[in-house]
């Protein structure tokens, strides 16, 4: 059974989406503060946060830059911004995706799902890349014999990309293959941010970028490859 973190301070919709994921199946518990958000994901055991950008005692932001220190768990974002730049400041603390107040529970589900599913795939094998060592199977990336911490969508990234070398993976593929098969919540904004954040990251080998993007195409992986 899945557990999911629920940080949602107004009380009727923390209760609502408890009742709604326990009887979709989940295992779900509730915070108000991001406190106590802290406090209960600090006992681990979690597959995925839902995380609301307004708390009372810190923003959703600084909670998931905390989180993002102790943990790559898929952190969903409910948000009653829809502006670009508040956007981008949640996914680039680390958040994997959001959804805007009010939404429909439906898709809400359906992100939910396809974190969950992408997050838990069985990885490849042990791949090396100039001096990364990626080792997904155990959700293991090193750089230089150190440990890089990414997000669940960072690692599907580099997986997908580096899998696929020396050939270029279009955007359409990526978006189908990272997010959901379909793509249909996915806007441009997104995936540059992911794109954007992994190659920072990973930083550069032979002064080159691991990986680049191919005008009009996608994306491709630079640095050879062994499997």
């Amino acid at each position: 059974m899945k557990r999911i973190l629920i940080v949602e301070d107004e009380a009727s919709v923390r209760e609502g989406l408890l009742e709604a994921f326990s009887e979709k199946g989940y295992e779900a518990a509730g915070a108000a503060t991001g406190e106590e958000a802290e406090r209960l994901f600090s006992a681990g055991g979690w597959d995925l946060c839902i995380l609301d950008v307004r708390l009372p005692d810190m923003s959703g932001f600084e909670v998931c830059r905390r989180l993002r220190e102790k943990s790559s768990v898929p952190i969903l974002f409910l948000t009653a911004f829809s502006d670009e730049a508040n956007t981008v400041r949640g996914l680039d603390m680390g958040g994997d995706d959001y959804v805007a107040k009010p939404f429909r529970l439906k898709e809400l589900f359906s992100r939910v799902q396809a974190l969950l599913r992408r997050s838990g795939q069985e990885k490849g094998d042990r791949f090396l890349s100039g001096n990364l060592i990626m080792d997904l199977r155990n959700r293991k990336v090193e750089r230089d014999g150190k440990e890089l911490l990414l997000t669940p969508k960072e690692g599907q990234i580099a997986w997908l990309l580096m899998n696929a070398w020396p050939y270029t993976v279009s955007r359409d593929e990526l978006v189908r293959c990272v997010w959901d098969k379909d793509g249909q919540y996915i806007e441009d904004n997104t995936v540059r941010v992911h794109i954007s954040r992994l190659r920072e990251k990973l930083g550069e080998y032979g002064g080159i970028s691991y990986f680049a993007a191919v005008r009009g195409v996608g994306y491709r992986w630079n640095v050879p490859v062994e499997k």
